[in-house]
């Protein structure tokens, strides 16, 4: 397979990968340089998370930012940020449902549950991984770079499951999990793009799918039980319908301006 990129393809190619490989070692500059191993790891759980990620989503945003020549709307617009959130959180609640009452029917509302917690597990993954997997790496390495889309999906699906291992306790769960992790990653960029490279429904979506079990008391992985998967399936299927529609509705939009376009 080659790849024919311009000069701009290549630097927007080498600053998003440089950066996303980057993101990877925030942790250790922490540990090791900041704070120390040991002081490091003696911190609360959730003030990890928001110092690591918190830097990581910083370093995509001024990257993106400088990428888009100091333009804040060229970078949400490179992110998939720009448009459409109220109605992204609507319709994105509307399919997490199932999951969202059908957790609670199976395993009973999490009376125990703080909002750290809830912030934890539930929804800060979505907003995180969703602008640096999705957003970050795969959204600008295809639509700005022109990268085919394998690449990075396969290599952002792989680090996303890798990241999801911790969650099984021996080899066959891990395969498992790993399986899974990856058929979620691609599930999610693949709402991505046929929502119109609109970030905020898949954003949300994963966000109300984690709070689903957070809330819960749940005590399983990603893998989950038969019972549990039959309401995931009534979420992902209802996400894939709107998706769907999503999409016939901006082609149809499109077509229509050409039209017009071509009329006058």
């Amino acid at each position: 397979m080659k790849f024919q990129f311009d000069r701009k393809q290549t630097i927007i190619s080498i600053v998003v990968v440089a950066a996303f490989v980057l993101t990877f070692f925030i942790p250790n500059f922490y540990a090791y340089v900041v704070f120390g191993k040991e002081h490091f790891n003696a911190l609360p759980e959730y003030y990890k998370i928001l110092l690591c990620h918190g830097t990581t989503l910083m370093l995509c945003f001024l990257v993106s930012f400088c990428l888009a020549f100091f333009s804040f709307k060229n970078m949400f617009e490179m992110l998939g940020l720009q448009k459409g959130l109220g109605i992204a959180f609507l319709l994105a609640l509307l399919a997490a449902l199932p999951l969202l009452l059908g957790m609670q029917y199976l395993h009973g509302f999490n009376m125990d549950a703080s909002f750290a917690d809830v912030w934890v597990h539930g929804i800060h993954p979505g907003y995180y991984e969703e602008i640096l997997y999705r957003g970050f790496f795969i959204g600008v390495l295809v639509r700005y770079a022109k990268w085919p889309v394998l690449i990075p999906l396969v290599l952002s699906s792989l680090l996303f499951a890798m990241g999801h291992l911790y969650q099984a306790n021996n080899i066959t769960e891990s395969v498992v999990v790993f399986c899974t992790a990856f058929g979620v990653g691609t599930g999610f960029y693949l709402f991505y793009k046929y929502t119109n490279w609109n970030l905020w429904f898949p954003l949300f979506l994963h966000s109300f799918m984690d709070t689903a079990t957070s809330i819960s008391n749940y005590e399983g992985n990603i893998t989950m039980s038969l019972q549990d998967n039959i309401f995931r399936g009534a979420t992902i299927i209802l996400a894939i319908y709107i998706s769907y529609r999503m999409y016939k509705k901006e082609k149809l939009k499109n077509i229509s301006m050409n039209e017009e376009i071509n009329i006058t």
